[in-house]
C-alpha cells in the first residue's frame, strides 16, 4: 500500500515528531479529542505550497511575563521566549573631548532560572557610534559589567523591576524599573519616565 500524500505525510511526521499537533488527532486514533490542538499562538501553519512556515519560538513557562521589550529613559531591554536578551543603552558623548562621540552600548543578556526568579546576567557588551561602527568609551566607569546581573520581578501591570545582583550595579543603576506598551501613563512618566 503507497503514500497517497507523501509530502503532507512527511509534513504530519515532522509536526508530531517535534511536539506540535495540527488537527484534533493522532494518526491511527480515529477520536477526533484523543489529542488537543496546540494553542494557535504555539502551532505551525502551512503556507499554500505545503511547506511549513516559520514558527513562532516556545515561552519558557516561568519567562512569560517577561518576554518583550521594556523601556526606560535612554535604555530598550528585550527578552526573547528562548531566555536570551538584549540591552541597548544611549550613552551621550563616550569618547573625546574635543570633538564628542556619541555612542550606544549594546549588551547581551542570559537568563538563567535556577534561583527560582528569573535572573538577568550580562555576557558581552558592544559599543557603537552613530554609524554603527564600533568605538571603545573613553572610560567603562559607570557601565554594567559582564557577570553583574539583576533578579526580575513585575512590579505592576507592564511594568517590570530589575533588582541589582551585584554592588557594581546598585551604585550605577538609575530607574530600577522597565515599562512595556500596556503600562499606564502614570508609570511610563514617573517610574520609567520613557
Amino acid at each position: 500500500m503507497g503514500v497517497r500524500y507523501p509530502l503532507a505525510a512527511a509534513l504530519g511526521v515532522l509536526l508530531l515528531g517535534g511536539g506540535i499537533a495540527l488537527g484534533h488527532g493522532r494518526l491511527g486514533d480515529p477520536t477526533p479529542t484523543a489529542v488537543a490542538a496546540a494553542p494557535a499562538h504555539l502551532a505551525a501553519s502551512v503556507t499554500p505550497s505545503g511547506t511549513p512556515a516559520s514558527t513562532p519560538a516556545l515561552v519558557i513557562p516561568e519567562l512569560a511575563p517577561y518576554v518583550g521589550t521594556w523601556r526606560v529613559h535612554g535604555a530598550e531591554m528585550t527578552i526573547e521566549p528562548d531566555g536570551t536578551a538584549t540591552e541597548r543603552i544611549e550613552l551621550g558623548p563616550c569618547r573625546g573631548i574635543s570633538v564628542p562621540v556619541r555612542c550606544t552600548a549594546t549588551a547581551t543578556l542570559k537568563v538563567d532560572l535556577s534561583p527560582g526568579a528569573p535572573h538577568l546576567l550580562y555576557t558581552g557588551f558592544r559599543y557603537t557610534d552613530d554609524s554603527g561602527a564600533t568605538v571603545v568609551p573613553d572610560s567603562l566607569e559607570g557601565l554594567p559589567r559582564v557577570g553583574d546581573g539583576y533578579r526580575v520581578r513585575v512590579f505592576a501591570p507592564g511594568v517590570i523591576e530589575l533588582i541589582p545582583l551585584t554592588e557594581h550595579l546598585r551604585e550605577i543603576l538609575g530607574s530600577p524599573y522597565r515599562c512595556d506598551t500596556t503600562a499606564d501613563e502614570y508609570a511610563r512618566q514617573r517610574l520609567c519616565n520613557a
